[in-house]
């Protein structure tokens, strides 16, 4: 469940959750009617029906099988409450059984979408565990947690951390006469164009860069901000979004949308040998921490390095800049069994077993208590990533009711702006007329 730009259009589904979430009630942890093994009592006590939680994960293949590693040990550890997982990454199926009363006990879902799940009724707030069971919040990074939490609720628990860096392929740079990485936008944009190979009728047989970059990223690298908290106001036409639109309307120009539609229509598989940065289609790539893993796996003789993003020289004080996503775990409303589905949330995400998770599929932890665990040891490229991790330019997109919309409307007219079918100013103008009404 890594951050691939998944986002959705739930409008309708959230309106239902809306309209549902006021007859949803919160049964008492033990109410249940739920049957299975027999757990172990003491004294003159009849045995009672063990409680059986369904865990609903997103995760698939080798990382659903870490998943399954931990909810095993917790089983054996725990004869009282049994743990099924099963892999579901389909969301709107977690909004479906929520919204039909049938929900799972836990689920994962993706930070971004916390807080609109939450504000609609989809997530129970956990403050209260929370604060009875002393859950350390101050051992998060502050940008983690921020994507769970809203007006003082904390809707979820992030148990992994997506950031990304620049990938770079060393013989080719090399080849090109640079001894390292592009450190500023300056040189980024020198490296692109040298990097890249056109041929005969402009067509592309690689590319120093895609340039439909992470505008997130490139934003707060020029200080943009999307939202401004105090005067209530969406600012997708803040100066720091139009710059890195900028960047990235530049590099586009100089190769069309025509040449590129057609160079990454030939190009290979995201998870495979094929990957346009491992195959060396790409000189360079923009990627989250758990790439390392995947190169290891498909491309173990790939020489690259990763580097910070680079950063706009006028703003030195902004190096290391950069957009935090993030995986979470969370409670339903209206799930038979709270206070059981809370002991194993607040066990699987304890540093212990957060570090085991995220070492095995090549992700960052959200605790920095878990930050020295030796179980990352031999994970590729943990020690650069958990370096940058701790940046303070490192922010989150503004987690608000409103967050899904405002994506999904940036991304699109971000693409027509690339595409000339809208200039910075009237894409950007759209998307604040579009979402300015729905901030409350």
């Amino acid at each position: 469940m890594k951050r691939k730009s998944l986002i959705w259009s739930l409008v309708l589904l959230f309106t239902i959750i809306s309209g549902c979430s006021g007859g949803w009630t919160q049964k008492k942890g033990g109410d249940t009617g739920v049957t299975g093994e027999k757990a172990a009592t003491s004294g003159n006590d009849s045995p009672k029906e063990a409680v059986e939680l369904s865990f609903w994960y997103g995760w698939t293949g080798p990382e659903a099988e870490a998943l399954e590693k931990l909810i095993t040990k917790w089983n054996a550890a725990n004869p009282d409450i049994k743990v099924k997982g099963l892999s579901q990454s389909d969301y709107q199926k977690q909004l479906t059984a929520i919204t039909g009363g049938n929900p799972p006990d836990i689920a994962s879902q993706f930070g971004q979408d916390v807080v609109p799940w939450g504000l609609r009724g989809a997530m129970m707030p956990l403050d209260d565990y929370i604060a009875k069971d002393g859950v350390d919040l101050k051992d998060f990074v502050p940008a983690a947690l921020s994507t769970s939490q809203h007006e003082g609720k904390t809707y979820a628990i992030p148990t992994a951390m997506h950031v990304t860096m620049l990938f770079y392929n060393k013989d080719i740079l090399k080849e090109a006469g640079y001894d390292g990485p592009p450190e500023t936008i300056s040189e980024l944009k020198e490296y692109i164009k040298k990097l890249s190979i056109v041929e005969g009728e402009g067509r592309l047989q690689r590319l120093g860069l895609w340039p439909g970059m992470d505008t997130y990223t490139f934003s707060y690298a020029f200080n943009g901000s999307f939202y401004d908290e105090t005067a209530k106001q969406v600012t997708p036409d803040h100066e720091g979004v139009k710059s890195a639109i900028k960047l990235s309307k530049e590099i586009w120009d100089q190769y069309g949308s025509e040449n590129l539609d057609r160079f990454s229509s030939g190009l290979g598989q995201y998870m495979s040998a094929q990957n346009p940065f491992f195959s060396g289609k790409y000189a360079m790539t923009i990627d989250g921490e758990w790439l390392p893993t995947f190169i290891k796996q498909f491309a173990p003789n790939l020489n690259y390095g990763i580097a910070p993003i680079p950063y706009d020289e006028n703003n030195p004080d902004l190096k290391n800049s950069g957009n935090v996503t993030t995986s979470v775990f969370y409670i339903p409303k209206g799930v038979k069994n709270p206070d059981a589905s809370w002991k194993f949330l607040k066990w699987i995400t304890e540093a212990e077993q957060m570090a085991e998770f995220t070492a095995a599929i090549g992700n960052l932890p959200t605790r920095t208590s878990a930050f020295s665990n030796p179980s990352y040891a031999d994970v590729p490229g943990f020690k650069e990533f958990l370096d940058y991790s701790e940046s303070k330019n490192l922010k989150s997109f503004p987690a608000t009711s409103f967050s899904n919309e405002y994506m999904t409307e940036f991304t699109a007219q971000y693409d027509a702006i690339l595409r000339g079918k809208a200039s910075i100013e009237e894409g950007l103008n759209k998307v604040k007329e579009k979402i300015q009404p729905l901030v409350k």
